[in-house]
C-alpha cells in the first residue's frame, strides 16, 4: 500500500514536460501525429519553404493540419503567414474597445483566408475582406483540397469569391489551379 501510494506522489510530482512528445517538428514547427495520423503545428510559421507535399509526406492531405497548406502556399507566392491586425471598435457614445485578426497569409498585394474543403471554411470570405479594410490590401481566399475533386465547399467559396470579385485560389495537390 504504501509502495503504490509512494508511486502516485512520484508520478503526479514528475514535471508536465515529461508527458510531451519528442519534437521532431520540421521548419514549419508542424508534424504528424503518428498515433491519429493528424498533421498539426505548434508554433506560427514564416514564409519558409516546405519542401514535402500530400503525396510524399506519407500522410493524405485530408489529415494534414490547414496550417500546412498555408505555409506551402505563402512559399509559393512569398507570403507570409499568421500575420495579426490589430483594430478599435465601439458604438458611438461608448467606451472604444479593440480587438485583433489574424489572416492565414499575407502577401505584397493580398491578404489571404485559406481553410480545406471543408464546411468551416465558409467564412473565409468575410475574415479576408475584414483584414483587407484593415492592412489597404485586396482580400482573397485559398481552398485547400483535400479529397482530389471540386466540391460543394469548394464551389459555394468560388461562386461567392466570383460574385465579389474576390481572387480565388484553389490549392490541389500542392498546386495552384485555375478555376474559370
Amino acid at each position: 500500500m504504501k509502495l503504490r501510494i509512494l508511486a502516485t506522489i512520484v508520478i503526479l510530482a514528475m514535471p508536465v514536460t515529461a508527458f510531451a512528445h519528442g519534437g521532431g517538428l520540421n521548419k514549419e514547427g508542424c508534424h504528424n501525429n503518428r498515433s491519429t495520423g493528424d498533421y498539426h503545428c505548434h508554433r506560427g510559421s514564416g514564409s519558409s519553404s516546405s519542401s514535402s507535399s500530400s503525396s510524399s509526406s506519407g500522410s493524405s492531405s485530408s489529415s494534414m493540419h490547414e496550417n500546412y497548406f498555408n505555409s506551402l502556399l505563402a512559399s509559393q507566392l512569398g507570403g507570409r503567414t499568421e500575420v495579426t491586425y490589430q483594430y478599435n471598435y465601439g458604438l458611438v457614445g461608448n467606451a472604444a474597445l479593440s480587438g485583433s485578426i489574424r489572416i492565414d497569409i499575407e502577401t505584397d498585394e493580398y491578404v489571404i483566408e485559406g481553410g480545406k474543403d471543408k464546411r468551416s471554411s465558409l467564412d473565409s470570405i468575410q475574415q479576408a475582406v475584414f483584414a483587407s479594410t484593415l492592412s489597404g490590401k485586396k482580400p482573397a481566399v485559398a481552398i485547400y483540397d483535400t479529397d482530389g475533386m471540386w466540391g460543394k465547399y469548394e464551389h459555394r467559396v468560388w461562386a461567392t469569391a466570383k460574385e465579389l470579385g474576390i481572387k480565388f485560389i484553389w490549392f490541389q495537390n500542392g498546386q495552384i489551379r485555375d478555376v474559370q
